[in-house]
């Protein structure tokens, strides 16, 4: 797979508590993505129906994960391997464009880039002590899905949300809030998203949203992006 650029790919990082898992799903609104890694057992929230905070869907990769264990040392993978695990939570992995999410992507956004350089990295950043703390607000070492087993304890959660956060500061120049048009512009999506009752059957959690905060689809969507700075390369 040396050939393969990662030309329908787009790599996605942020530190545990960036609501990164959100802005992915808003942003998984356009037509162009590929969702087929969604399956209920690949889900959380903290299922209060009046405040349902979290918003974790589909695959994500790294240690403790079906996908991605060894990726903390992805620079002792072949590029190779790496794809390989890619694909393997999708059903249907040759259509759309894929959002690969890894906390641990952060670390190695050098190697990404040289392997994938036709693939759009996205990186998602709030202040460290936001992080932590909402994090925790979602459910800290109770979050049942994705696992946090790596990060150890609270000490060791605190000092590698800060490594993560200055490595995307390192290598994204541009992180600022964006609106979710000017994001699927900059990733190269369509910018046509999925009607309504699509939405609303794709993700039970849209309506309940739409209901609490009084907002319309597109509305909703916006919001949840632009809370949250990101970068684009």
């Amino acid at each position: 797979m040396n050939d393969y650029l990662g030309e329908d790919l787009i790599l996605a990082t942020g530190a545990p508590g960036s609501r990164w898992s959100g802005s992915i799903r808003a942003i998984q609104s356009s037509i162009d993505i590929n969702t087929t890694d969604d399956s209920i057992n690949r889900c959380y929230d903290t299922g209060e129906s009046k405040n349902p905070i979290g918003w974790h869907r589909g695959a994500y990769w790294g240690p403790g994960h079906d996908f991605g264990l060894n990726f903390d040392r992805l620079d002792d993978l072949s590029k190779d391997e790496v794809v390989d695990e890619f694909q393997r939570p999708f059903s249907e992995w040759d259509s759309g464009i894929k959002i690969i999410k890894s906390h641990w992507f952060s670390y190695h956004i050098p190697l990404l880039r040289e392997w994938f350089p036709k693939a759009k990295l996205i990186a998602f950043h709030m202040p460290n002590d936001f992080c932590f703390d909402w994090w925790h607000k979602v459910g800290g070492w109770d979050i049942t899905y994705p696992h946090y087993g790596w990060y150890e304890n609270d000490e060791r959660m605190r000092s590698q949300i800060e490594i993560e956060n200055a490595c995307i500061e390192q290598h994204f120049t541009n992180i600022k809030n964006r609106s979710l048009k000017e994001i699927h512009n900059c990733l190269g999506v369509s910018l046509e998203i999925w009607p309504d009752e699509y939405l609303d059957r794709w993700d039970n959690k849209i309506p309940v949203l739409k209901e609490i905060y009084k907002k319309s689809t597109q509305e909703l969507l916006n919001t949840t992006v632009y809370r949250t700075p990101i970068g684009i390369i």
